[in-house]
């Protein structure tokens, strides 16, 4: 499934093998069902897919990995971790990690943790 998405994602995601790039576009596709209102942009530099939200600005990124997507949350060191899933170990930012046919965390973990990172 190609030419979905922001201008760049194809591009981004053609550096990996097809499994990670099938998760980075779910990934996408549940955060932005979740959140309508974000905007999305490629990072090149970054590696990754930024969500903005139109009060709360950056709030948080998809990043594609070599076996793993992560989910990074730009404020997450602030944010309440109800199922102890948050990884990271920085002063401001924590992230969900994700691997193909992975079940934890959870689709409803992900929008769990952006309703949180939007609030």
């Amino acid at each position: 499934m190609t030419g979905d998405g922001p201008e760049g994602l194809d591009e981004l995601l053609d550096e990996h093998c097809a499994s990670i790039g099938a998760l980075t576009r779910h990934l996408r596709e549940v955060i932005l069902s979740a959140r309508p209102e974000l905007t999305e942009r490629v990072y090149r530099g970054w590696h990754g897919l930024g969500f903005h939200h139109p009060s709360r600005g950056y709030i948080a990124a998809v990043f594609p990995r070599a076996d793993s997507v992560t989910v990074g949350f730009e404020h997450g060191a602030d944010l309440p971790d109800p199922h102890g899933l948050l990884e990271g170990t920085g002063k401001r930012v924590r992230y969900l990690s994700f691997k193909p046919d992975d079940s934890a965390p959870t689709r409803e973990h992900l929008i769990e943790y952006l309703d949180l990172a939007v609030a």
